[in-house]
């Protein structure tokens, strides 16, 4: 594109030089262009000055998605994004950490004094922040040889916002460990660990968050804040002063309440929330523009919508601060936002500011009759381009003359898929010069003079520049269709999580012999002389077990749908009762699974022919990109109609993940084949759900979609009735009306199913009835953990969609204490936009009362209350009436289904939000958010409640991952073992309660191995006693779940390589090991050594001598043990067991008696044949 943008920087160059007056005004700019007229002003100043250019847009979403549209024209290490906090004022709450992080990240480019393409919000713009100088102020730059106590530095960091944490794994994250102190900057790609020798910086490199080890040496480093709200003690004081002046009957934040302690620790935005609306009380501000070397080239884009959005945040301030200010200290909005005089037109010494305008400014009195908006191409050569209607046949025809005639043409999309569909649809034109790039890219691309290029860009709409001839068109353009613009998106979990790292004190666990119990503690315990780490487990009768730690294996963390088992009792057989029961039940389930499987294999099915030209337009019309996940679903679904066997496939996944999608596509390949679709939903509104979208789908094709319900008249039932029998009508859509014996299909070829589980048992029977006779899918909204899935390949068609949607906005997510004015500004907001509220309040006997304060608070609106007392007809009509807007507030429990989609909803309100767990807190935020506009959440608690731990950390957890982090994973993860119970059945359900889903997994797995006829063959874990300590020190690894983590990872080592890969990882996150670590990884690798030969234990006399004894596994020959004696003199067989091998003791110390262990087992190590490919996923103790 250089030259493109060459030559619109001369145009702007001229522009900006030529003396016309501080604004120049560009009318008719089409949205997709301005990506290239950034550049073109950047390339402008680029060529004169070490200006930045400055481009203001109405939100921070136009500003993000115009600075990835400008990359396409300039490198993309010259553009950043500088979001705007966008939060209501004077509440008090926390601002979001993400925008927080991506600010600074912002802020340090400036701070370097770089020449950049800047792209922020109105709110970005005009509010202000604190003088550049306090940022400068709070840098640390490190280097080796720097001497800076580990403590000192943590707590700087701390007060420099950053969250202490036991791992690193974000930005704005810190950890200290031992000797090692890691920190993931803001600013920085990737995190960094410091080595120490006392005080002193040995060493710095970067590492993977991921998989925590060590990357690139760093000659030093530069540390910025977390946020740009950073207070030393004497700030924090001050502040703390400054409100005490106040009248007291006024509100404060919490953090500045009589009796808080503020003098532990400086204040930051993301420990005090509050704080960015109270900072001028004692710091000076600044406006974005200051933070400039220079100041910048200002653009603004759409012209018009930045004006409004500067009015309308000026008037929310003003009206903000007259009504909050009469109840709480608040500070002026002069003194939070800039004034219009700073806003006003440059003076002489700046460049002029460029004003972007998508529409024409028309004189007051036209001097001509003529038609002004003929006017379509703006005073720099650009224009708007033709839309071609999805005419696939003309924009083919006219994509080759515009190439011939020597333009260049670009035609992008965000999509891969779209880019592969629009590369074969043009790849029939011999003559064109074609190009495809379909990867992500950090330098602009290059265009010739006739070339077609079929380029991967986030455009959002094309255009046309006459000089030199450009023309680019999108996707939406080519399609006649608009495209809902994502991100790309973000697959969750890369690196898999286990649960033992969520461990934490009073966590359930369950015992492989002794069931479910309590996590007390790990303790160091000296047995026999001997020091060794402990898991102390409480059990019933306050009970305790103490199990070491290199038997981890033998303790699962409990995880099920209920939070509290009832503990099982020690010296009791009970849980031995329980778990062959349970096996039974697997068993049986798992015999009925294989039965139905073999069953279906055998019979006969309709095989569905190949995917046909009209299948491929239909899949282009989706308008987003596929994820990988849905692909791969998609496609199983497809094989198994193509096969001529009946499909039975279950497709499972959260709302919002294209669960919907595949059955769609599944339906129109039927249709396609000249069958019938029949798809069944649990309740009516899910019914209408579905005919909404699939008539929305299949509106442009020939194909015939109606629904049946109870809503339906006797006379339209009885017409669908008829024409599904003489083939008619394509798809029907329904509760389970569809089920009934009167209700006949003529052809029909594929049933999809919704929440199959949710159905009663006469109604399963006949879904069991049809499933018999044609091919079926059925969803599941519930996600399901992979494991599952892994342990019923065989025996299930299952599909998992886990990557979550791509890039649905973030809920902006406030945590504060109850108050009505807030209540009623949030709700207010939410009602002038045309949308509507879930307000959630989860008790019964007092929702009507709160139903009541609402309707008080804002008259003017309607408003259904709804909870699970009512009947179940009134729960459908009213959540019917609330879906088709007849109510603006729906007060409701916890009740409203996951699986409903509602994307007018847009604010939730939830109150006493502390009494929720993270995963419920979770799941209901996922209710709002689900279109284009962006979504609120408010969780307040009761004024004046001190909040537990507990439930502090929880709310915390929903401001800091607005993002799919750690913290949520977690939360995912017990949903998920909750959807275990719902698609395995009631009964399953209660199995996974009584043992835990960890070791329910386990004996499914077994259990379908062996009804397979397969071999399990169980792994022997060694049990290792020598007269030594060997345990991984609290002083080495203070975190108590990391060191339990590495317990469990070196327990699970197959060999001695992952043993000494796993020893080099250690030192890399925590320093040179001391003495007792170093000998408990040498232990680990005789334990590694032995298990691969057929040692059952590794144990030292009172003597010192080794014994090595074997059992039944044991997998070498007796002539290798027989050569190893006759050339190994020290090694002898023990005279009263012929199954035992002695080692003589050597005199030396324990590392060298290890060493010299390990080498003898390594002699024998040749002689064991080929691990079996098939073991089983845990191991004996």
């Amino acid at each position: 594109m250089e030259q493109f943008v060459h030559r619109l920087a001369q145009v702007v160059s001229r522009h900006i030089s030529d003396g016309t007056g501080p604004e120049l005004r560009i009318d008719a700019t089409p949205p997709g262009s301005v990506g290239l007229i950034g550049a073109a002003a950047f390339r402008a100043l680029n060529e004169k000055s070490a200006r930045s250019v400055l481009c203001t847009c109405p939100s921070n979403s136009i500003a993000e998605s115009l600075a990835a549209e400008a990359a396409v024209f300039l490198a993309a290490d010259r553009i950043v994004f500088l979001p705007g906090y966008e939060s209501i004022p004077y509440r008090y709450s926390s601002w979001s950490a993400d925008i927080a992080l991506d600010r600074m990240r912002a802020l340090s480019r400036l701070l370097d004094g770089e020449q950049l393409l800047v792209f922020t919000s109105v709110d970005g713009l005009v509010r202000r922040l604190p003088a550049l100088r306090y940022l400068l102020d709070n840098r640390i730059r490190l280097k080796p040889g720097l001497n800076l106590a580990p403590l000192e530095l943590v707590e700087r960091l701390v007060r420099m916002g950053y969250s202490r944490e036991s791992r690193v794994e974000a930005p704005g994250q810190c950890a200290l460990k031992g000797s090692v102190l890691d920190y993931f900057a803001p600013d920085a790609p990737w995190p960094v660990r410091l080595d120490y020798f006392d005080d002193e910086i040995e060493d710095l490199r970067t590492f993977d968050p991921e998989s925590q080890m060590g990357r690139d040496v760093l000659k030093e480093a530069l540390i910025l804040p977390a946020g740009e709200l950073v207070f030393d003690a004497n700030q924090s004081a001050g502040l703390i002063a400054e409100l005490n002046s106040y009248a007291p009957e006024l509100q404060r934040p919490r953090w500045a309440r009589p009796g808080e302690d503020v003098d532990r620790h400086a204040l930051s935005q993301f420990h005090s929330p509050g704080l960015g609306e109270l900072f001028p009380l004692v710091m000076e501000s600044a406006a974005l523009v200051d933070y400039f070397v220079e100041p910048p080239l200002e653009l603004r884009f759409p012209l018009e919508a930045v004006e409004s959005a500067i009015e309308h945040l000026y008037d929310d301030f003003a009206r903000s601060f007259e009504r909050e200010s009469l109840q709480r200290i608040t500070v002026p909005p002069e003194k939070l936002l800039l004034g219009p005089e700073h806003l006003e037109a440059p003076g002489q010494t700046r460049p002029p500011r460029l004003l972007l305008s998508e529409g024409i400014k028309l004189p007051e009195k036209p001097e001509s009759t003529e038609e002004p908006m003929q006017a379509v191409r703006n005073a720099w050569g650009i224009q708007a381009p033709k839309q071609f209607g999805g005419r696939i046949a003309e924009i083919r025809e006219r994509i080759g003359e515009l190439a011939a005639a020597g333009n260049a043409v670009v035609i992008s999309s965000p999509y891969s898929a779209q880019i592969r569909r629009i590369a074969g649809m043009l790849a029939t034109q011999k003559e064109l010069r074609l190009r495809t790039i379909d990867d992500d890219r950090d330098e602009p691309v290059s265009v010739q003079p006739g070339e077609v290029l079929i380029l991967r860009a986030p455009l959002r709409s094309g255009f046309i520049l006459e000089e030199p001839p450009l023309r680019v068109i999108t996707d939406a353009e080519f399609f006649g269709r608009q495209y809902r613009r994502r991100s790309r998106f973000k697959r969750v979990g890369s690196a898999p999580i286990e649960s033992f790292l969520d461990l934490k004190e009073g966590d359930h666990v369950v015992h492989i012999t002794h069931g479910v119990g309590r996590f007390v503690a790990l303790e160091k315990v000296r047995a026999a002389g001997r020091e060794r780490d402990f898991l102390v487990l409480e059990y019933a009768e306050a009970d305790r077990l103490y199990v070491p730690l290199d038997q981890i294996s033998m303790v699962q963390r409990y995880v099920a749908p209920t939070e509290n088992p009832r503990l099982d009792s020690l010296g009791k057989a009970s849980f031995k009762k329980v778990r062959e029961r349970v096996q039974k039940k697997i068993e049986e389930f798992a015999g009925e699974l294989v039965r139905l499987y073999a069953l279906r294999m055998s019979r006969k099915g309709y095989g569905f022919p190949p995917d046909t030209q009209w299948q491929d337009q239909f899949e282009a019309d989706f308008p987003f990109e596929e994820t990988p996940d849905q692909i791969s679903a998609i496609e199983a679904v497809k094989a198994d109609m193509e096969a001529d066997r009946p499909m039975d496939r279950l497709v499972c996944g959260d709302v919002g993940y294209g669960k919907t999608e595949v059955a769609i596509r599944a339906a129109f390949k039927a249709v396609m084949a000249g069958k019938q679709v029949a798809i069944v939903a649990p309740t009516t509104i899910l019914a209408l759900q579905h005919y909404k979208n699939i008539s929305a789908r299949f509106q442009d094709y020939p194909i015939s979609v109606d629904w049946i319900s109870r809503f339906r008249t006797r006379g339209a039932v009885r017409e669908i009735k008829g024409r599904l029998l003489r083939g008619e009508l394509d798809v029907i859509i329904g509760t389970h009306a569809l089920l009934g014996n009167d209700l006949h299909i003529r052809n029909l070829g594929l049933l999809i199913i919704d929440e199959e589980q949710r159905f009663g048992v006469t109604h399963k029977e006949a879904i069991k009835k049809m499933k018999a006779l044609v091919d079926v899918i059925t969803l599941s909204a519930t996600p399901i953990p992979r494991t599952l899935h892994m342990s019923l390949v065989g025996i299930r068609d299952l599909s998992i969609i886990q990557t979550p949607p791509v890039d649905r906005r973030p809920v902006h997510t406030y945590v504060m204490e109850d108050n009505e004015s807030v209540v009623a500004e949030a709700i207010r907001r939410e009602l002038d936009r045309g949308g509507q509220v879930f307000y959630l309040h989860n008790r019964i006997e007092s929702i009507e009362a709160v139903a009541e304060s609402v309707r008080e608070l804002i008259p003017d609106a309607s408003i259904a209350v709804l909870h699970g007392k009512l009947p179940e007809e009134d729960v459908e009509d009213t959540l019917l009436r609330f879906m088709e807007q007849r109510f603006d507030i729906l007060i409701t429990t916890a009740i409203i289904e996951n699986g409903i989609d509602m994307p007018n909803v847009n604010t939730l309100i939830v109150d006493r939000a502390d009494a929720f767990g993270l995963s419920q807190l979770y799941q209901i935020r996922g209710r709002v958010g689900r279109s284009g506009r962006q979504a609120y959440a408010y969780f307040l608690y009761k004024p004046g409640r001190v909040l537990t731990e507990t439930a502090q950390k929880r709310l915390n957890t929903l401001l800091e991952y607005q993002d799919l982090g750690s913290g949520f994973r977690v939360a995912m993860r017990d949903l998920e073992i909750r959807g275990a119970g719902n698609i395995l059945g009631r009964e399953q359900s209660g199995s996974i309660i009584e043992v835990g889903y960890e070791m329910y997994v386990k004996l499914l797995e077994d259990a379908v191995h062996r009804l397979r006829g397969e071999a399990v063959v169980s792994d022997i874990r060694p049990l290792v006693s020598l007269n030594t300590d060997f345990l991984l020190p609290e002083e080495y690894i203070p975190d108590t779940r990391q060191r339990i983590e590495f317990y469990k990872r070196f327990e699970g080592a197959r060999d001695e390589e992952e043993v000494v890969e796993l020893a080099r990882e250690m030192e890399d996150r925590f320093g040179h090991p001391p003495e007792s670590a170093r000998i408990f990884v040498a232990v680990e690798v005789v334990r590694a050594q032995a298990a691969q030969i057929g040692f059952e234990s590794v144990q030292q006399d009172e003597k010192g001598a080794v014994l090595l004894t074997a059992g039944d596994a044991l997998r070498v020959p007796g002539q290798t043990i027989i050569a190893l004696l006759q050339r190994t003199p020290e090694l002898s067989v023990h005279p009263g067991a012929p199954n035992r091998l002695r080692l003589a003791p050597s005199g030396q110390d324990s590392e060298e008696m290890l060493a010299i262990l390990s080498r003898v087992l390594r002699e024998i190590l040749p002689a064991v044949p080929e691990t079996p490919t098939l073991t089983a996923s845990s191991r004996r103790s």
